[in-house]
């Protein structure tokens, strides 16, 4: 040692005066036990001096801070507050051999509560994916809490505003910092438009339907990125189009897009690319893939009604300035509004009677809260989410329970470890840091074989929910490593006092049993266990039923074996005869039409009145069909007749055909052979028409919607050919039509849809979680029989001498067996009693959602209450039979 000078006096040693990085000492003097503080730290100062005189202060330092760090050690840091020996850390890890030991010597118990906390920890986590993944819909533009969308509040609500509107909002609120108008580009009916878009240079082509009309303020409001061009400048050019990323690569590949062509037919317009943006974000209330400017489509007739006060026809958000009140913005949109529109003072009242008002609406609402008319995609339903959330945890509180019912159940194994180690001088204390430590030891097993299941299982969940979610390791961990402390110290948290309680002088005199209460608690436990799993049976049940029932309904149309086949060219409106000749040779072929719209979409919508009673007007929607719609959807005629060949508009008078609800509405006497007018203003002037039939109601909206009032115009304005077919030979059939539909548009890509899959596509929220449902029902009696599976092997194990001095009184297998199922039997029993309201009144919630619903049968509970008694009794059976087959000469000379 190299001789040092100036030593100054300090504690049991002498200290140097040395100058050693200030930081890392008092960290060191933090966490150093105060036994070994001392003499480390002198022998840290020593070799501080020694290495600072031999290489210099700074590496000295550098020495010094990794001698703090290697010390940082579990047998070096101080124990926490009120532990006094420095033997703590052997005490831990003696609880852990003691609890991995126990764990090896209950296998079973250790597999039951391992599998359930596993089931129970996935399926909290994927729920948690769900519900994060639900909630975090536009929540990627900038400021979005600041963004919304004006919508229209009536009986019949909808999300469609005047285009210009979002301007006048800037000109006249100082609080809208700016605001955009846009909608998709409509075909007839207000179905979306299809082009086909094709890259010159290459041949490329494609049909496109994901195409927005906005305004040049776009880009100011939503905030898209934009990764090439001037997008603000695309949107003042008449012939540019904007497109997305993955769109860019479709048609161009690696190449630069920009300044590129595209040619859009039927037209064979020529548009040229003047900017690149980022795919929409999965998590988007819309979406696009390409975008023009309403210069270009107000160029083509600058006078359109559509683009004035008058057309309620486009989508209008609104970017706020920070801190302004939505609410207070809101109330003054009604009296705003007659600055623009031409409403009468008569009018204007009965508007606000008619409780008709203007409302803005939170962009990150809209996904799971608003389920308006005219939404530009289905959303979700916040109902949902909620009843998967709460399921995925009861599933894991079942787990849990499972976990702090074996634990308690099995003290009387543990009563003399307990008792011995309370001798010894164990404190109430350590002994429940004992038990919390296996049972967080428990969890953490579980955790890892969690995120194996969780490997396994997420492409099926991908494909169940339609998400495409991979698992993040350095978020997931963490979270999971949260979740299983949490779920270790909530599960042993209460056998943890319960053992730590028992008195050793009652142990060592072998006096010990367990208590009536704490057997009351454990059977309470499995009477909830029970419980909910009973409102997960019956409820899957329930909405299976209420599925099959929507499904299976008569919808007042034939929706079996018929083919939707789009028509993207609006030129094949004129040639609709020769189609359906051509179309009828084809072999299976029996009835071929065409309409704007189909059953399950959407409807434009105006509104009629009776000539003689103009003031009596209803909204109703509407669809261009032809002559032979009725024949081949087989609706039927309850009044008058339907169109035929020569009801064609010009030919003479326009002739409609409405439903019964629209004949209700207009008058209480027949209407048929009377005039109406048709407020789809032509010059100026409603279009008046003649009723020539009326066909009974038929659902052309989603069950969860009313009957509307309906009218049908037979006018040439189709976007859809239909197709009644005989499928036996489909392949070859339908071989024969593409030939025929090809023959008169190749421009296009031939597409098909058969009617009842695209009207089960509106009942896919209620499908998912239908399957969800389940299996949660599933995985919570899977959990809920592993508990009774542990809990009947314990509790037969210690009725062993009863079973056997009653089988040398006599008493027969089949009355022992009884015997021992009454008291299961009779918790499930209780179990299913007060689940069956809960249920009743959740599931009746539920199904309010719909118009038409099957209803809550008490069969529903009945069945489901069986069932789950038979699945505890096979559970049971195991147990049961071996308990009653035991030699009571064996048994009793263990005892």
């Amino acid at each position: 040692m190299l001789p040092v000078t100036g030593l100054l006096e300090t504690g049991n040693y002498k200290m140097m005066k040395s100058n050693p990085p200030k930081l890392p000492l008092r960290f060191f003097r933090w966490f150093c036990h105060p036994k070994l503080r001392d003499s480390i730290e002198g022998d840290l100062m020593e070799l501080y001096e020694e290495r600072k005189f031999k290489n210099g202060e700074v590496k000295a330092d550098v020495h010094f801070i990794k001698d703090v760090l290697l010390l940082f050690r579990p047998g070096i840091i101080k124990p926490t507050e009120g532990t006094q020996t420095l033997n703590t850390y052997g005490m831990y890890r003696s609880y852990l051999k003691i609890g991995w030991r126990n764990l090896l010597k209950s296998k079973i118990h250790a597999f039951i509560n391992i599998s359930g906390l596993t089931l129970g920890i996935v399926s909290v986590f994927f729920m948690a994916m769900f519900v994060k993944h639900e909630l975090g819909y536009d929540r990627h533009y900038p400021q979005p809490e600041n963004l919304y969308r004006i919508t229209v509040e009536s009986e019949n609500p909808q999300t469609r505003t005047p285009h210009p509107m979002a301007q006048a909002l800037v000109d006249d609120f100082p609080e809208v910092e700016s605001a955009v108008s846009l909608s998709p580009i409509w075909a007839a009916g207000l179905t979306r438009a299809i082009y086909s878009m094709s890259n010159p240079e290459n041949d490329i082509r494609f049909d496109e339907k994901n195409l927005l009309a906005v305004d040049t303020t776009f880009f100011d409001v939503f905030g898209f990125p934009v990764v090439r061009g001037d997008a603000r400048k695309a949107l003042r050019n008449v012939n540019a189009i904007l497109i997305s990323e993955s769109t860019a690569k479709k048609y161009f590949g690696e190449a630069d897009p920009i300044g590129k062509q595209l040619i859009v037919y039927p037209d064979s317009a020529l548009l040229e690319v003047m900017a690149v943006f980022k795919d929409v974000p999965q998590q988007s209330h819309f979406h696009f893939d390409m975008l023009v400017s309403y210069v270009r489509e107000k160029s083509f007739d600058p006078d359109d009604e559509y683009y004035t006060w008058a057309d309620f026809g486009h989508f209008n958000y609104i970017r706020l300035k920070p801190g302004t009140d939505a609410k207070a913005l809101e109330a003054k949109l009604m009296p705003w509004i007659r600055k623009y529109v031409n409403w009468s003072d008569e009018y204007y009242r009965s508007v606000i009677a008619g409780k008709i008002d203007f409302r803005v609406q939170p962009v990150t609402d809209i996904h799971l809260k608003s389920h308006l008319r005219w939404e530009l995609e289905a959303n979700g339903n916040v109902e949902y989410v909620y009843i998967m959330a709460v399921a995925a945890l009861l599933t894991l509180l079942i787990a849990c329970i499972n976990f702090m019912n074996l634990m308690t159940a099995k003290s009387v194994e543990r009563a003399k470890e307990i008792g011995i180690r309370k001798t010894m001088g164990a404190l109430r204390k350590q002994l429940s840091v004992q038990f919390i430590g296996e049972s967080i030891l428990v969890t953490g097993i579980a955790l890892v074989f969690a995120v194996l299941v969780l490997e396994a299982s997420l492409p099926f969940y991908n494909s169940l929910t339609g998400q495409s979610l991979s698992l993040n390791y350095r978020e997931t961990v963490p979270v999971l490593m949260l979740v299983a402390i949490v779920v270790g110290i909530g599960s042993g948290i209460y056998p943890a006092v319960i053992l730590s309680a028992i008195q050793p002088q009652s142990i060592l005199k072998g006096k010990f049993q367990t208590s009536a209460r704490g057997n009351g608690l454990r059977n309470g436990l499995i009477v909830f266990q029970f419980a909910i799993s009973m409102v997960l049976i019956s409820g899957a049940v329930i909405i299976y039923n209420q599925l099959n029932f929507i499904q299976n309904k008569n919808l007042g149309f034939d929706k079996e074996e018929v083919l939707v086949i789009p028509m993207k060219n609006e030129h094949m409106d004129r040639r609709m005869e020769a189609i359906k000749n051509e179309l009828s040779r084809v072999e299976g072929v029996i009835s071929v039409s065409a309409s704007s719209n189909m059953p399950g979409g959407q409807f434009n919508q105006n509104s009629i009145a009776l000539v003689e009673t103009p003031e009596n007007d209803i909204s109703t929607s509407e669809a261009f069909v032809d002559y032979d719609f009725q024949k081949t959807m087989n609706l039927e005629v309850t009044e008058g007749r339907y169109f035929t060949i020569n009801d064609k508009p010009g030919s003479t008078e326009m002739k409609f055909v409405i439903n019964e609800t629209a004949a209700r509405q207009l008058s209480n006497s027949s209407v048929v052979g009377k005039e109406i007018n048709w407020y789809a203003y032509e010059d100026d002037q409603p279009i008046v028409g003649r009723v020539v039939g009326v066909v009974k109601d038929f659902h052309f909206q989603s069950l969860h919607e009313p009957l509307r009032p309906l009218l049908m115009i037979p006018y040439p304005a189709y976007n859809h050919l239909i197709v009644k077919l005989n499928t036996k030979n489909f392949e070859g059939s339908l071989a024969q039509i593409k030939t025929v539909y090809q023959e008169f548009e190749n421009s296009f890509q031939f597409e098909f849809a058969f009617l009842d899959d695209q009207l089960d596509k509106q009942y896919e929220s209620e499908a998912r979680t239908g399957i969800i449902f389940s299996a949660f029902a599933l995985i919570a009696i899977i959990i809920a029989c592993f508990g009774l599976f542990g809990m009947a092997m314990l509790t037969f194990s210690q009725r062993m001498k009863e079973v056997s001095i009653r089988k040398v009184l006599g008493a027969s297998v089949s009355g022992l067996v009884i015997l021992l199922l009454r008291d299961f039997t009779r918790l499930i029993a209780l179990a299913i009693l007060l689940a069956t309201p809960l249920t009743w009144w959740i599931m009746d919630h539920w199904l309010n959602s719909f118009i038409y619903q099957v209803g809550i049968h008490p069969v529903v509970f009945i069945v489901s209450g069986l069932a789950l008694i038979a699945i505890a009794w096979l559970t049971l059976g195991y147990f049961t039979l071996k308990t009653t087959r035991v030699n009571p000469a064996e048994a009793l000379k263990r005892e």
